[in-house]
């Protein structure tokens, strides 16, 4: 997962943390499309510690509406 400055490729690159690990989601809005290995999706979180912007295609969640966050 990279995350960006803002929610769109086009973005500048703030961290890219390696593997697998929790991250905590403080807001989630629709933006920029990314498409990855067969998927598309334009949805983006914000995850404060990684100081950015990150694709939802590469968090992995059982439900990527993420109910409960609040919009950006």
């Amino acid at each position: 997962m990279s995350t960006r400055q803002q929610p769109t490729t086009d973005s500048a690159r703030v961290a890219s943390p390696s593997g697998r690990a929790p991250v905590r989601v403080a807001c989630r809005v629709h933006s920029g499309l990314v498409e990855y290995d067969g998927y598309s999706n334009d949805a983006w979180s914000y995850p404060p510690d990684h100081g950015g912007h990150a694709s939802r295609i590469f968090i992995d969640v059982d439900d990527a509406r993420l109910p409960g966050v609040p919009t950006c």
